[in-house]
């Protein structure tokens, strides 16, 4: 059986679904698309724009969410799901929460100072492509700018608004984690990888699937200091150390 993930590099929703399939230890292939050139192809794969999407056994998952899913259905160990169904529904609500609005408001974040730093932004997502293709990628940008702006939410408001709803998730997981290290029980869930995961924009995890290029531009430097110390940072890379295995794909 061949697995494939088609994703972007840098991406933290594409990251939940490589970091369960590298705790799992699925064998899998990685197709990476540059963001924007990728849209007829994995419209014409899936049905809808936007990655990940996970081809398996004939079939066609859209989303982390659901490829998580798929996968705690047919590689169910090691176990993202608690057993226990109150913690299962707990953990659930929790990933979904965190994927409506954690993720969204941390890219905001981020693109906030990337739709400024073209040749950074192009590197992050362009890095494994060859020459030419990387010359054309950046040469696009300043084009490309104002709609890379607009989709990721990136005015001063929403800004504004994405700084304080972040905090919050911050405060919130802070303090779930308090007494067991986790959100969920006391074992490592799918909140907790989808909490880190989302995070890692703004936490500069040392992981590979997520470590940014270098050298980080200052405007990239000033919003990762936003949050730098806030506890729930920190314990994000924690559990990147600790949970967050190397991987086993290929291409």
């Amino acid at each position: 059986m061949t697995i494939t993930l088609h994703q972007f590099a840098y991406s933290h929703f594409n990251e939940k679904a490589r970091w369960a399939l590298d705790l799992k230890g699925i064998e899998h292939q990685r197709e990476t698309y540059l963001p924007g050139p990728h849209m007829g192809a994995i419209k014409k794969l899936s049905g809808q724009p936007q990655t990940p999407v996970l081809e398996s056994n004939g079939e066609v998952i859209s989303g982390s969410a659901a490829i998580i899913d798929y996968l705690e259905a047919t590689h169910p160990q090691p176990a993202l799901y608690p057993a226990d169904a109150g913690l299962r529904e707990q953990a659930l609500t929790l990933q979904k929460e965190m994927d409506a609005s954690l993720g969204p408001d941390v890219r905001t974040l981020l693109f906030s100072a990337l739709v400024n730093e073209g040749t950074y932004l192009c590197n992050m997502f362009g890095g494994s492509k060859g020459l030419a293709k990387r010359v054309a990628y950046r040469a696009m940008f300043p084009i490309a700018r104002g709609v890379i702006a607009k989709g990721n939410g990136v005015t001063p408001n929403n800004v504004a608004r994405c700084k304080t709803a972040t905090r919050e998730w911050l405060d919130r997981i802070a303090e779930q984690t308090k007494a067991t290290g986790y959100l969920v029980g006391d074992t490592f869930t799918v909140a907790d990888l989808t909490a880190a995961a989302l995070l890692a924009p703004i936490a500069d995890v040392a992981h590979p699937a997520m470590k940014r290029p270098r050298p980080i531009p200052q405007s990239v430097q000033d919003v990762l200091a936003l949050n730098a110390s806030h506890p729930a940072i920190v314990w994000a890379n924690q559990i990147y150390d600790r949970h967050r295995p190397a991987g086993a794909h290929s291409g």
